[in-house]
């Protein structure tokens, strides 16, 4: 987390259906994945950065690492709540922190996304602009 600013925790409300499961009958490991980028993609959309926008300005994030952490199983018709953050930002990088939590409040699975700014034009990774943050992080670093 930046010292000293507190960043906005986005919660977002889902509950567990059959689709989301695998033969062992809770969620798999991939879908997760799917989960937290449904909710990633919600953010910004609702921030007025959505995907007509990056289509807009050539400019979009992308997912360089995920480090994600399986503790409780979650299971059909399970009702979960999702929480995001925006953690910091270091050069060109910007780190996005998500947590699933059951309804007992317990955390389910964390991950945090080591994410850039990607400029499909140049093919490049760029510094995040201002409207990119005012989009994940209400306003900057």
């Amino acid at each position: 987390m930046t010292a000293g600013k507190q960043h906005t925790i986005f919660n977002h409300s889902l509950v567990i259906k059959e689709h989301h499961l695998d033969t062992f009958g809770h969620v798999n490991n991939a879908t997760y994945l799917q989960i937290f980028e449904q909710i990633r993609w919600d953010i910004l959309e609702s921030r007025g950065y959505g995907l007509g926008r990056i289509q807009e300005t050539g400019l979009g994030p992308t997912i360089l690492e995920i480090n994600i952490r399986f503790k409780r199983e979650l299971r059909n018709r399970e009702k979960i709540k999702i929480e995001t953050q925006y953690s910091h930002t270091k050069g060109k990088l910007f780190f996005i922190e998500q947590q699933i939590y059951n309804e007992n409040s317990e955390i389910c699975c964390s991950a945090t996304f080591t994410m850039g700014l990607f400029d499909m034009r140049k093919r490049s990774l760029v510094s995040p602009s201002d409207e990119w943050m005012r989009a994940m992080s209400d306003g900057g670093v």
